[in-house]
């Protein structure tokens, strides 16, 4: 629920638009409150730049009172959205809920961004099932032919606003384990092609040191992203290693 006001959300995003002239290599995708997104949208000077929902309802369409339809932000030009994200799942959205998202999105040619992450480590290896699980039960409606359109974003629970990220060698395992559970699925020359991104504590300090050291695709920006300076300085460090 940031920013808070159109003024706000208009100024963050004039502020990244500008500086994006300068991004050759990087993808962006800017999610912000989708009732500002028709508007923040408008016309950029990048061929990087591109926007997306922070959710998406569940259902194709019907008398879903305040749920937005994956044909709406269609229309309202979003290409990519979330999915799963910890803080909705957190308010009741289930991995059945996740994977009929995914699939409406994927019908519909705009990329899901299936968010995944355990809310702690044990010493047991359970962690790695609930990844899997949350993989699993996300994915079940993706077809082999689909599986490139979806974007994995790992986001453990615990790392979420803490002082510090995870380590960059510990995002590497997840990275591994998350390819691997996508080559029993889709075959291992499928699972390579899907982009993981990692979310949790990410600042302009640290992107580029998470990204090398955890062999991630991209980074899922929170704090930071609410700071156009921050942001732009961030999207450079990542440009810098493409």
């Amino acid at each position: 629920m940031n920013p808070s006001t159109l003024k706000e959300a208009k100024a963050l995003n004039d502020g990244i638009k500008k500086k994006m002239v300068a991004i050759k290599k990087t993808t962006v995708v800017l999610c912000p409150p989708s009732i500002f997104l028709t508007t923040l949208k408008g016309k950029s000077s990048s061929k990087k730049l591109f926007y997306g929902a922070q959710s998406v309802g569940k259902e194709k369409s019907g008398a879903f009172t305040g749920e937005i339809a994956v044909s709406m932000l269609k229309n309202a030009g979003g290409t990519y959205s979330l999915v799963g994200h910890s803080e909705r799942r957190a308010m009741g959205e289930t991995d059945d809920d996740v994977s009929k998202k995914v699939g409406l999105l994927v019908a519909e040619n705009v990329h899901p961004v299936l968010c995944v992450g355990e809310k702690e480590v044990d010493d047991h290896a359970g962690h790695l099932s609930f990844i899997k699980n949350q993989l699993v039960r996300g994915l079940s409606l993706i077809s082999p032919s689909q599986i490139t359109q979806v974007i994995i974003a790992y986001e453990p629970v615990f790392a979420i606003g803490a002082k510090e990220p995870i380590t960059p060698h510990t995002i590497y395992q997840r990275n591994i384990f998350i390819k691997k559970v996508l080559a029993e699925i889709y075959g291992k020359n499928k699972a390579f092609d899907v982009p993981i991104l990692y979310g949790g504590s990410v600042t302009f300090e640290n992107a580029k040191t998470l990204v090398e050291g955890g062999e991630v695709d991209g980074l899922l920006v929170g704090r930071d992203s609410l700071k156009a300076n921050n942001f732009i300085e961030l999207v450079k460090q990542i440009d810098s290693l493409s």
